[in-house]
Order: C-alpha cells, then structure tokens, then sequence
C-alpha cells in the first residue's frame, strides 16, 4: 500500500509533465506547419536575399563612371570595367538612358559598396560586372521559352506586308523579322511590290520568350500565301535523318527556292519601272529606263537575285558604283548607285543567291537612295517582272510519300484556320469605348 502511494505520488507529475510537454510539443508543430517560408527571390541568377539590393536607373549623359562611382567603385576598377564591358564578348560599349540596373551590396554594409552590378541589355542578354577582389565581366543571358503560334491576317488597299503583320504582332521588330520571314520563303513566286487588296496569308511559326515576354520570331515551320486569287502552300522540311538538309516545298514537294529572286532589297518600294519612255529627272529630257528602281533607305544590303560570277565591281559617271554578276549563258543582272560594295565583291568572285554585294546609295546620276536593277536575257535587257522563270524542282521520288504523309495534317490545319480581319481605326474605336 506504502510503495502503490510512493509509486503515484512519484511518477504523477511526471505524467502530467509528459503530457503538457506533449500538448505543447503538438501545438508547436501545428503552428510551425501553418508557417508559409517564402521562396527565395532570385533574378539574373543572384539570390537577393542574400544582399543589399539597390536599383537605379541610368539618367541622361551618364557613363559608367556614374553607375558605380556612388558606390564605392574606384576609378581605376571603373575603367577596367569599361574596357572589358566594350569587348565583343559582352559588347557593350555605352549604357542607355532610361536602363534599370541593380547594385548589389553586402549585408550590414553601410556604405554600400558594389559586390555586383548587374545591368540588362536587352530582354535577354545581360551583364554582371563582379568587383569583389577583382574585376570581372560577364555576359549572361536568361533562358528562352520557345511556343508554338499561328498567324493570319489581310491587305487592305494603301496597305502592305509590314501593316497587316504589325496588326497582329504589335511589335516592330518582331514584325520586321516575320516580314522577312514570310518575304523569304516566298521571295521566287510572290511579288510583294504587287501585292494586291484582297490577298491573305496564313503562318505557323515559332516564338521566342523570355519571363513570358515575346521578344523575337524563330522561324516559320509552314505558310500560305494567296495574291491574286492564286494560293502558294510552304511547308519546312528535313531531306535527311540529320537535319542538315532543311527546305521549303509546296504542297506537290516542288522545292520553294527558283533561280532569281523576285527583287534584290527587301523593305522598299519601286520608284520607276521598267519603260521605254521616262523624264530622267537628272537629266530633264525623255529616254528609255531598261530598268526597276527600288528605293530604300541608305546603307540596305543589295542582294544577288541568283549564283553567278561578278564581272564587274565598278564606278562609271552615270551608273555610280555598280556591281554585274553573269549567271549563266542566258541570264546576266547589274545593280547601280550603289553607296559601296559589300566585302570581298570584286571582279572574278562567286557570289551566292541571296548574298549581299553592296549597299544602297545614291552614286552616279541619281536623286535619292536606290538601286537600279538591271536584267539580260540573251543579251537584251528585258522586265525582270515579267518574265517567266523555270518551274522549281520536284523532290526525288523516295522522299515523295513520305513528305506528302507528313504536310497532310498541317496542310488541313492552315485550311482550317481563318484569316484575321483588318481591323482599321473605326473598329479599333468602337471595340475601344
């Protein structure tokens, strides 16, 4: 009876202690697992809490010296800085009003002196200068998401390429390179100098992402394209396993590439076509034009329409700077006023489809920059415009099934897809009230 007392009176309050360091042992876990630990903040791979993180901006007329200079960058490390920034690894040679950038500092540092600067050049790249025992510059980039999208749209009377993508993309540079893009899959079968109110187009392509920002278009995989009631099918496809033979083929496997270009410049506009009788506005009396002007800004490239040899790489009074490429017994192109030629264009040289030769000027009896393209066919010169190329060539056979199994799918999807109206200021209004 003495010892059952004992035994109570000793290990009671060790149970009531057991258990109360139980409840509370409970509770605490109960409030530690209703705790949310926020996630780390990190960008340009740096995570911030680990710093002092000070952003500014870059004002008017300030170099880099007024970046780092406020905190604590000697001049001597600013000048490093700046010379391995300008390298063309990084590239950078000036920073750009208006530029957000970041300071990080250590933490409990009051004077905030620089560890890391990290400043944005475009939506992608960006550079980290480390000043910690040295200095250090590096060029990094953010990673890419890369989506599949679909576009379509119209030409309206006054209207071009260029408007009706911008409709869609609201972007001007991802509505220059799809215009090159589409121009370039298209550029042997469709005169977009003659593009008519009315024609429409259709494009499945890849975008580029950063962070879920658009910033730039990867390519088209397939488009349509219908001028003039006529409808043009291209579809991307890989001649081998290895992918290194990669091309352009219409829906019968007919190769998209012919033997000329249909212009040498891209982005411009026809000043004065091919005539037998045009007021040279130089020379103030009337005379045969047995060529095609395209104006366009100074300095565009001017591509070759076809493979040949340059004959002649030159300056005359009249034609300026001009380059002459013989492409074959029958065909022979000459493109004047140029404002130079493009490296390595001389006498005697090969040049390539598409390569550029020489740039846009106005050299010789012009009044503006453009370039004056010339065509010989059996030596007379005739309207590059009207004539009519050789047929591209067809797929070797073996490919053929295949190919015709794999666009059939894609061919039903463009099919399928509508084309997005233009949508002119009055709808804009109205859908805006």
């Amino acid at each position: 009876m003495y010892k059952s007392l004992l035994y109570s009176l000793f290990f009671l309050p060790l149970f009531f202690f057991s258990c109360g360091s139980n409840s509370n042992s409970d509770e605490t876990l109960i409030e530690q697992d209703s705790i949310v630990i926020p996630p780390p903040v990190i960008e340009y791979g740096f995570t911030l809490d680990s710093f002092q993180v000070i952003r500014d901006t870059i004002q008017p007329n300030w170099t880099m010296s007024h970046m780092f200079a406020p905190y604590g960058v000697s001049q001597w490390y600013i000048n490093q800085a700046a010379d391995f920034a300008a390298d063309s690894t990084v590239g950078l040679k000036y920073v750009k009003e208006g530029t957000p950038f970041i300071v990080l500092a250590a933490l409990g540092d009051t004077a905030k002196k620089a560890q890391y600067c990290i400043y944005p050049k475009n939506i992608v790249e960006y550079v980290v200068f480390d000043f910690r025992d040295s200095v250090m510059v590096e060029l990094g980039s953010k990673p890419n998401e890369i989506h599949e999208q679909i576009l379509s749209g119209e030409i309206i009377k006054n209207s071009n390429l260029t408007f009706a993508l911008d409709q869609q993309l609201h972007d001007i540079n991802m509505t220059g390179e799809m215009a090159e893009y589409i121009a370039g899959v298209f550029a042997w079968t469709i005169d977009f100098f003659r593009l008519h109110p009315g024609d429409e187009f259709k494009v499945i392509y890849t975008e580029k992402s950063v962070e879920g920002t658009p910033y730039s278009v990867g390519g088209i995989t397939s488009a349509w394209f219908k001028h003039q009631g006529h409808e043009f099918y291209a579809f991307q496809y890989a001649l081998d396993s290895a992918r290194t033979q990669i091309g352009f083929f219409n829906e019968e496997g007919k190769e998209m590439r012919r033997p000329f270009l249909m212009a040498p410049v891209q982005y411009s506009r026809i000043s004065s076509g091919f005539t037998m009788r045009r007021f040279h506005p130089v020379q103030n009396r009337w005379k045969a034009h047995l060529g095609t002007d395209y104006a366009a800004p100074h300095g565009t490239p001017i591509m070759s329409t076809a493979n040949g040899t340059v004959i002649a790489a030159s300056y005359t009074s009249g034609n300026g700077n001009y380059v002459k490429v013989k492409h074959d017994d029958t065909y022979t192109t000459q493109y004047l006023h140029m404002s130079g030629f493009a490296p390595g264009i001389k006498q005697g040289v090969y040049v390539e489809q598409g390569q550029t030769i020489g740039y846009v000027g106005s050299t010789g009896l012009a009044t503006g920059p453009h370039v004056c393209y010339r065509f010989w066919k059996n030596g007379q010169q005739i309207d590059h415009r009207a004539e009519k190329f050789p047929t591209s060539v067809p797929m070797v056979d073996s490919l053929l099934p295949s190919y015709l199994e794999y666009i059939k799918p894609i061919k039903a999807r463009i099919d399928s897809m509508p084309v997005t109206p233009y949508m002119t200021e009055e709808a804009e209004d109205v859908i805006n009230i």
